[in-house]
């Protein structure tokens, strides 16, 4: 015992010394080349060079037809290249003689998305820190419980709402996006389809291979993606309502995050669906700290979480959440404390090096050599603090 809590007091030291001693670091600028490869550019779109970090996640500028956006973090930026490619098959929709013809405007010109939308970015705003990265800097914060339906009353009579919901499952995004150009095109479309009396499977006909919300694999995927398609907003909380509940999450905690409107429906089930399969103890940890989310990206940074635990449970031997100076981290099978996120790119910053001294000294004195594990990168000052605490430290994919 002695000997153990030596070891401790060894780890808290070299954790705390950066904080008062060590040069921190400014996050490293990244070639958007060398983050996102091809997709860089797109048909509708290009990411401005280089890529900003804040020494958790990317800061991406998305210049688009439709205005110029700010996108934090790898996960979201994903998301939002997914609306890219459906907002071009959706214009190249429009333009079909079988949805003119529908329409009874063959003459006219095609259905135009994203008029005024211009969100252009002011370019001090490039390096602000993510609502990832803030979440980090706040634990314990709340948000006010807001009524959970995202459908209308009146696009549900019309079937626009079933036809949007259908269209998006079909392209692979979110039929609840909240990017508004993608959310008036969908509307749109589904509009046009309603009203002009074109069926969704003679229109969906014209969408080249489905690609499927990107929710994981197997048969998670054929359950998510059907109940996207086919369930209103309502019936899709009641799902997830009733996974919470399954795991002891208990009800107050699970209104808590269903009805905090920065997650989507889809989020919501995604996150559901994946916390059944971790059937990790103590889940109403999770979810507690995943109702304080503030921002969509924050919401996005949550459900990718959820759903690389998921992903990495079994081999990992994640067997319950444990609440650790206010982060919800996991307690392995071999008794060690896990700390797994799904962060871009490390960098020993001054605030990065206060978060992780305050989840060293909150560290179960029984737990063991602790496991950081991150979707991303560390910087060599990042990577030789963490682990010159007694961490080990590794990556894994981002799913």
């Amino acid at each position: 015992m002695a000997v153990r809590l030596l070891s401790l007091a060894f780890a808290l030291c070299l954790a705390a010394a950066p904080i008062h001693a060590q040069e921190f670091e400014q996050p490293p600028d990244s070639p958007v080349a060398q983050v996102l490869g091809a997709q860089a550019t797109g048909a509708n779109y290009t990411v401005a060079d280089p890529v900003y970090s804040d020494g958790l996640m990317h800061n991406f500028t998305l210049q688009t037809n439709y205005g110029t956006f700010q996108v934090s973090g790898d996960g979201m930026m994903r998301e939002r290249l997914r609306e890219m490619q459906a907002l071009a098959t959706l214009e190249s929709m429009s333009k079909s003689d079988v949805f003119l013809k529908s329409l009874g405007q063959t003459a006219q010109a095609p259905v135009t998305f994203g008029k005024n939308l211009i969100n252009d970015p002011d370019a001090t705003m490039k390096r602000a820190a993510s609502g990832v990265s803030r979440m980090f800097d706040r634990v314990g914060t709340g948000i006010r419980n807001r009524k959970s339906s995202r459908d209308s009353t009146m696009g549900s009579v019309l079937g626009v709402d079933a036809a949007r919901r259908q269209i998006a499952v079909q392209l692979g995004v979110d039929p609840y996006t909240d990017f508004a150009p993608l959310a008036q095109a969908l509307n749109d479309i589904a509009t046009a389809s309603a009203m002009g009396g074109l069926s969704v499977k003679a229109l969906t006909m014209a969408i080249p291979g489905g690609i499927g919300v990107a929710v994981g694999a197997g048969n998670t995927v054929e359950s998510i993606t059907s109940a996207l398609a086919e369930k209103t907003s309502t019936e899709i909380v009641d799902m997830v309502a009733g996974r919470l509940a399954a795991l002891d999450v208990p009800a107050e905690t699970a209104a808590r995050l269903i009805q905090n409107r920065v997650y989507s429906p889809a989020d919501l089930l995604i996150m559901a669906e994946a916390l059944t399969t971790l059937n990790a103890r103590g889940s109403a940890i999770f979810v507690d700290r995943a109702a304080d989310a503030a921002t969509r990206d924050e919401a996005v940074f949550q459900r990718v979480r959820a759903r690389v635990l998921a992903g990495q449970g079994q081999a990992l031997g994640i067997r319950a959440f444990e609440d650790v100076g206010g982060f919800p981290l996991n307690r392995l099978a071999d008794g060690r404390i896990l700390a797994l996120f799904p962060f871009d790119e490390v960098s020993w910053t001054g605030s990065v090096g206060a978060t992780f001294t305050q989840v060293v000294a909150a560290l179960p004195p029984d737990a063991g050599p602790p496991l950081l594990v991150v979707t991303g990168q560390l910087t060599d000052l990042a990577r030789a603090s963490i682990t010159g605490a007694g961490w080990t430290v590794q990556t894994v994919p981002l799913p």
